[in-house]
């Protein structure tokens, strides 16, 4: 039945997509070979498919990464239409942080009773049209802030292999993790409150997103950027708890940008994701 229930969730979220108005920035475009469709990638994390033989055309050149635009798709995820917009209104100030965490390892909880207890008492007041990276942000700041508890991230990166064979609606998904005592060693446990109903293992939670089932190796943001064309079907990238976008953990990787705090404006701007809407001062 949870698992019936978990499909139905993701299908809503594909029926979503099409038909709406989406307001996004580019994070990307793959060009298709050999008649291929482009596949755009989106900051939120969503894809969508450009017809590079069939109208409406558009150029790649046309829309470059970091630009805003507005899109509307069909029901198989292909762009019906699409237009630069106006940004949205966001302003990150330069790292305006909150008070300074003491601890910078990841917490072991004691057992796996600690982590189900914090897993029921997250929020559950997100709104039903939210981005991942949005709600695994707000979660890992208010469970630090609810239970000191100093989680991680897991990013899974699907790649365009991936995206292709099954027409995939999302180019990454992210939720924290935390790290408990388990029959003698130290176990992760996926904290994904919108698509789980308990503290997934790590391939328990991969299997959610992953039609195939097939494991997803653990590699460097780099190593996914150079091998999405390849055979795997997705790879899982940790990261602390501090880094809400892909983009974060790129600057991490590639120019030794490392994050130690929680940022207030993004924390802030993470919680559009919610009902409930704290204002933190920076």
């Amino acid at each position: 039945m949870k698992k019936t229930l978990t499909i139905l969730t993701l299908l809503s979220l594909c029926s979503l997509a099409w038909g709406m108005k989406i307001h996004d920035r580019v994070h990307s475009i793959d060009i298709g070979k050999n008649n291929e469709e482009h596949i755009l990638k989106l900051e939120s994390g969503r894809v969508a498919f450009i017809n590079s033989d069939q109208p409406p055309y558009y150029k790649p050149s046309d829309f470059p990464e970091g630009s805003w635009i507005e899109l509307e798709l069909d029901q198989k995820l292909t762009i019906k239409s699409m237009a630069s917009s106006p940004p949205a209104d966001i302003i990150f100030p330069p790292d305006n942080s909150s008070e300074s965490p003491e601890q910078t390892e990841p917490t072991v909880l004691p057992n796996y009773a600690s982590a189900k207890k914090i897993f029921n008492g997250m929020n559950r007041s997100y709104k039903k049209n939210t981005e991942c990276s949005d709600r695994a942000h707000v979660w890992a700041y208010e469970e630090w802030k609810k239970n000191d508890l100093y989680s991680n991230k897991a990013f899974i990166f699907f790649t365009n292999t991936y995206i292709r064979a099954y027409r995939f609606y999302w180019w990454f998904h992210v939720a924290p993790y935390t790290l408990v005592k388990e029959h003698g060693t130290v176990v992760e446990h996926i904290l994904d409150r919108k698509y789980t109903s308990y503290p997934y293992h790590t391939k328990q939670w991969t299997d959610v997103f992953v039609r195939s089932k097939k494991e997803c190796p653990v590699k460097t943001y780099a190593h996914y950027r150079a091998n999405k064309y390849g055979k795997e079907h997705c790879f899982l990238v940790k990261s602390s708890m501090y880094y809400r976008l892909p983009l974060h953990v790129r600057r991490m990787e590639d120019y030794g940008t490392i994050k130690t705090k929680f940022n207030n404006s993004e924390v802030n701007f993470s919680y559009r994701a919610f009902n409930r809407r704290p204002v933190l001062k920076n």
